[in-house]
């Protein structure tokens, strides 16, 4: 990130001939001079210097004239935080703020399918760039997938090799080390902020501010709590976002071995792959839960994850993938990617798992989903029972339509 007194400089000279000494005067004229003003990444300004924003404010209080102004920037939590937390010197002078998402799981399906992918290519696509148009655009050419890892992010040219760092750096700063080291430790999976700690090697007591920003500021994290738990304390956290996701847990992890030994490190990352799809495939059902709610037969108003102790067995744990309630209904959801049929055992694990959890009167129902399908006995034990769902990558491109 550039010094302030450097940008000042640039700003200065890119609509005068003079270089402004004070934010307040160049803002000012800015304002004056033209019709439309347009800030891209303008939540760097308040990391450079938080006083700008209040030069900032004072101009755009003085200006007279009829400027329309458009904000832009990368990260949803720091432009909400700027212009609707009281205390900061924007606060309630927007008119509009708009948040620009990613594709949805189904726009992102549709975009590879014409791109000549099948359901199943097309899932482990997006589990590496999540919905960004301009990430699913470099998989146009289609090769399959151990070659795309190659082209596009180990290659000594590839265009996504760099570009999770760089754009984090520029964002983190001088502490972006601290904040790698924890996205470096979620990835993959959720994790407690003692687990967290004991990867990251960042003391305990350190862990909250950087959690915090995470979450809320740059909303790469999320904070989950185990749903129907009694404890207050059951967190864990979780990089939501896909493409940082697969980023430090295959690229930056494996850096120095993508440096000398390219090959070597395709090797490795492309035999993790099945086991980070796995994790991945838990966030897609969710997703697919969430664009499609009426599929159990009501509408969840609340999809989260379950885990904890097995009643009278101190050291031994359960997690539940997904599980979805609404005050009369709850459903539990297994994800299974591999390349074995499921069957009817998971189906007898996720009912005994549900038993550990008080779900009041609740009526149970069950889903699992499976990327290899499901086996002839499980699925005449659905065709009997209308509280079972079961999924495969075919029937989420079937209820989608495309």
């Amino acid at each position: 990130m550039k010094k302030e007194e450097t940008l000042l400089k640039e700003l200065s000279l890119s609509i005068s001939k003079s270089i402004y000494v004070k934010w307040y005067d160049l803002f000012l004229e800015l304002f004056k001079k033209f019709d439309y003003v347009i800030f891209d990444e303008f939540q760097n300004l308040f990391k450079i210097n938080p006083e700008i924003l209040y030069a900032f404010q004072h101009a755009w209080d003085e200006n007279i004239n009829t400027t329309k102004l458009i904000i832009l920037g990368s990260y949803v939590g720091m432009i909400k935080k700027i212009f609707t937390d009281e205390k900061m010197p924007m606060f309630g002078r927007n008119d509009y703020l708009l948040r620009i998402k990613e594709f949805s799981l189904k726009e992102s399906i549709i975009m590879l399918k014409d791109f000549g992918y099948n359901i199943t290519e097309a899932l482990e696509i997006y589990s590496i760039t999540g919905g960004i148009p301009k990430y699913l655009w470099l998989f146009e050419n289609k090769k399959n997938l151990k070659k795309l890892i190659f082209e596009i992010f180990i290659d000594e040219f590839s265009p996504l090799k760099e570009e999770a760092k760089n754009i984090l750096i520029t964002e983190f700063g001088s502490e972006h080390k601290s904040y790698f080291s924890i996205l470096e430790a979620l990835s993959g999976g959720m994790k407690s902020s003692s687990e967290i700690s004991d990867i990251s090697g960042i003391p305990q007591t350190n862990l909250p501010k950087y959690l915090n920003e995470l979450t809320n500021i740059y909303e790469i994290i999320s904070k989950e709590k185990s749903l129907f738990s009694k404890k207050s304390k059951n967190i864990k956290y979780a990089i939501k976002d896909k493409f940082y996701n697969f980023y430090f847990q295959n690229i930056y992890k494996n850096f120095s071995l993508i440096e000398f030994m390219p090959e070597k490190a395709l090797e490795k990352i492309y035999n993790n792959f099945q086991t980070y799809m796995g994790f991945q495939f838990e966030n897609i059902s969710k997703q697919f839960i969430f664009e499609n709610p009426e599929i159990f037969g009501f509408t969840p108003t609340t999809i989260g994850k379950n885990w904890g102790k097995v009643p009278y067995k101190k050291n031994e744990s359960y997690d539940i993938d997904i599980v979805a309630y609404d005050e009369t209904n709850v459903v539990f959801v297994e994800c299974k990617w591999t390349n074995e049929k499921v069957d009817v055992s998971t189906y007898d694990k996720l009912r005994l798992r549900s038993e550990y959890i008080n779900t009041g009167n609740r009526k149970k129902k069950y889903a699992i989903f499976s990327k290899s399908g499901f086996t002839d006995q499980l699925i005449n034990m659905k065709n009997s029972n209308n509280d079972l769902f079961l999924f495969t990558p075919e029937d989420i491109e079937r209820i989608y339509n495309i």
